[in-house]
């Protein structure tokens, strides 16, 4: 990423985190009027926006058991604000209708009122942190069945997605999923991208236990976005590592008449590193395979359909938290689940396996996917 890119999104990022911070201020002192007597005190809470920043470090910082609570306070606390934020505009919005209404509203609301609304608030937001970190730690096992006259034996494929090792998602979490997807009896495991962050405490612990995967038809991995924030030639390093074969750019027959192929994620081109065009992969794939075509985000182009029996992608987490599955709906046409598409091929997007950012999930289960391909 360009130092221009870089400075650009911390401005975004740092001024979000303002907008919301005041919006949370008005919010308590309309409720609590008393407060603004000691409103320059309370403006304090603004410093705690560039803490944020701290998560942006390199992995030397913040590799501590104490620094993993840190890290964790700070993700709760901007996860707190965007829920508290986002259904604060609701209520806003709500409010702002009612003056349209003159003679049966007043147009200020009552500080009795605000103070519900402020209760209300903040209980959603507690309520929606509370109960996603305990589902951010409840993978399920979603269960998929294809069936195609090309398939010429049974076969048990496993997709997981964007794991996100980093500091709060460890070598614990590596330990709860791999019994999990040995436990499904894979032939082949894929994986769909973003497999880590930085501030990974041990990678070698991790590596170890992901080592323990089995799936005799092999373990296929591509890159994702955040592969290119963290360090694409270190993260094929760490995830090779890992046991899983690094797919990018290449096409590979497996067996029973499977054909593997992978490409980069887009995400190359603005950490300036060689991004292959998606076209170099789908024309090495021959019609009488079939086809799995790896990709991480849900992105197609017209008539690449024609090339691939399956395509596997993650990157939207399924929005991960409610409201912010609004927003990232909009961005991405496809969002969880599976798609029919064109000349009978079929879509899967992951909601992921972990989560980014806050180990939160609120609306958005976390998944290991069990494909069973049936002829």
């Amino acid at each position: 990423m360009t130092l221009v890119r870089m400075l650009t999104f911390a401005a975004v990022v740092l001024i979000v985190a303002v907008l919301m911070t005041r919006y949370f201020l008005f919010s308590l002192t309309e409720a609590f009027p008393w407060l603004k007597k000691i409103k320059k005190l309370l403006n304090f809470l603004y410093i705690f926006n560039f803490a944020g920043f701290a998560l942006f470090q390199e992995r030397t910082f913040l590799n501590t058991k104490a620094a993993e609570i840190v890290s964790l306070a700070i993700y709760f606390y901007f996860t707190f604000m965007f829920v508290f934020v986002a259904y604060g505009i609701f209520f806003e919005i709500l409010i702002l209708v009612r003056r349209f209404f003159k003679g049966i509203y007043e147009k200020k609301l009552s500080s009795g009122r605000r103070k519900v609304i402020f209760a209300v608030l903040f209980l959603v937001a507690f309520e929606s942190i509370a109960s996603g970190w305990s589902m951010a730690d409840n993978v399920v096992v979603k269960n998929v069945e294809v069936k195609n006259r090309k398939i010429t034996e049974y076969t048990r494929v496993v997709q997981i997605s964007d794991i996100h090792f980093s500091r709060v998602i460890d070598e614990r979490f590596a330990e709860k999923i791999v019994p999990m997807i040995n436990g499904l009896k894979p032939d082949i495991v894929l994986f769909t991208g973003d497999y880590m962050d930085k501030g990974i405490a041990n990678p070698l612990k991790i590596a170890e236990i992901m080592n323990k995967i089995e799936a005799p038809m092999g373990k296929y991995a591509i890159s994702g976005n955040h592969e290119f924030y963290t360090g694409y030639f270190d993260c094929i390093e760490f995830i090779e590592k890992n046991g899983f074969e690094f797919m990018d750019g290449r096409v590979v027959e497996v067996g029973r008449n499977i054909v593997v192929g992978g490409v980069m994620d887009r995400g190359a081109e603005q950490a300036d590193v060689f991004y292959h065009e998606d076209e170099k992969v789908l024309r090495q794939f021959k019609n009488e395979n079939f086809n799995i075509y790896l990709k991480h985000r849900p992105e197609l182009e017209d008539g690449d359909s024609s090339h691939f029996d399956l395509m596997l992608s993650g990157h939207t987490h399924g929005g991960q938290i409610f409201p912010f599955v609004i927003l990232v709906k909009i961005v991405n046409w496809y969002l969880a689940g599976m798609y029919e598409l064109e000349n009978g091929a079929k879509l899967y997007v992951s909601r992921g396996t972990g989560s980014w950012g806050p180990p939160v999930r609120f609306g958005a289960t976390p998944e290991i996917t069990l494909i069973e391909l049936r002829p």
